[in-house]
């Protein structure tokens, strides 16, 4: 109880003189304005202080001693990251303070602030936890490890070392070129020291630079030789379809019409020629006779087919099933008076 009444006047004591030791920093550094604007700062962060309230405290004694360093900000601004669980923080002003050469005939306030700062500080080191931390790569891999304790950066000659860090629970995160991202939570009690082990993998969907002799982590076993082409889409498998059926209805429209011009030439030699014996006029019609119905023919045959596998083509298009070498080949036969078009699936 006596211990808490003297760290309260202690405090009071603080607060009552900060202005004036404030005002005897010297001139060398700080501008009048900084100056002026330290001493209030640092008035309303030991009020803050005083009332319990550290965290607007801290902020407050933090922009004071930015601007003008005085041990009468410094101490409650320690006091109160210690109160908040901030040990290594704390500690570090308190370091500081304690080795701190005053100025010649400095105030009384200050000799009492650097009295202070020693026994805050012999108390509060023990209570200090430590992290070492360790993390295993695979064999090959190259490249810095970035680790982190709650989003902080931990520097590489930390590792497996002792660090240094507040009591509580720290998340910690490992990772590093082409490998994965390692993670966990490690509770952390006052003074206690806690391993951590984390262990790195290769990625699976890394595909920088490896190192030599590493297998690539895209690289896998599950593919031998060149991989297959992309799977063409559905519009594009009945782009075939498509096409044989228009060459199927242009050779029935070829067929159609040339088999009437057939017809038509048949007719006028019917007309004019008597006993097969026809005059001069009707040569080219008996010209078209034997031609036209050839061309007919093979209309009718190039339709009939397009149509036909065109239509079957069109309605397989849409199964992923179908086998991705399919093709169909057609050739064009003539004979004796007639023609056509043969296909086949191979």
């Amino acid at each position: 109880m006596r211990s808490s009444s003297r760290s309260t006047s202690s405090m009071a004591a603080l607060l009552l003189v900060s202005s004036a030791a404030l005002a005897d920093v010297a001139t060398a550094g700080p501008t009048d304005e900084q100056k002026a604007a330290a001493r209030m700062l640092g008035t309303e962060g030991v009020r803050l202080a005083l009332s319990g309230d550290c965290s607007g405290a801290v902020d407050k004694l933090t922009r004071a001693e930015s601007l003008v360093h005085a041990p009468t900000t410094a101490l409650p601004l320690a006091r109160c990251d210690i109160k908040l669980g901030k040990l290594v923080a704390g500690t570090e002003i308190l370091n500081r303070l304690v080795r701190e050469t005053l100025p010649p005939n400095p105030p009384r306030s200050w000799i009492d602030a650097q009295a202070e700062a020693q026994p805050l500080l012999d108390s509060t080191t023990p209570r200090i936890g430590q992290i070492r931390i360790h993390v295993d790569r695979p064999p090959g891999a190259s490249g810095d490890i970035q680790v982190t304790v709650d989003g902080e950066a931990v520097p590489s000659v930390l590792l497996d070392n002792d660090r240094p860090t507040d009591p509580g629970t720290h998340h910690i995160t490992a990772t590093g070129p082409g490998l994965t991202v390692a993670e966990t939570d490690a509770p952390l009690g006052e003074g206690q020291v806690q391993p951590v082990a984390l262990r790195l993998e290769p990625s699976p969907t890394a595909t920088g630079e490896t190192a030599p002799g590493s297998v690539p982590a895209a690289a896998g076993s599950a593919t031998s030789g060149p991989p297959f082409p992309p799977e063409p889409s559905q519009s594009s498998r009945r782009v075939p379809a498509y096409v044989l059926l228009g060459v199927g209805g242009a050779g029935v429209a070829v067929g159609a019409v040339f088999g009437i011009l057939a017809l038509n030439a048949k007719s006028s030699l019917d007309s004019e020629c008597k006993g097969h014996v026809c005059p001069v006029t009707s040569q080219s019609d008996i010209n078209a006779y034997k031609t036209d119905p050839i061309v007919s023919t093979v209309g009718w045959s190039v339709g009939i087919l397009g149509l036909a596998v065109g239509t079957v083509l069109f309605f397989t298009a849409h199964s992923e099933s179908a086998p991705r070498t399919a093709r169909v080949e057609l050739e064009p036969w003539v004979g004796p008076g007639s023609g056509g078009l043969a296909g086949r699936f191979p």
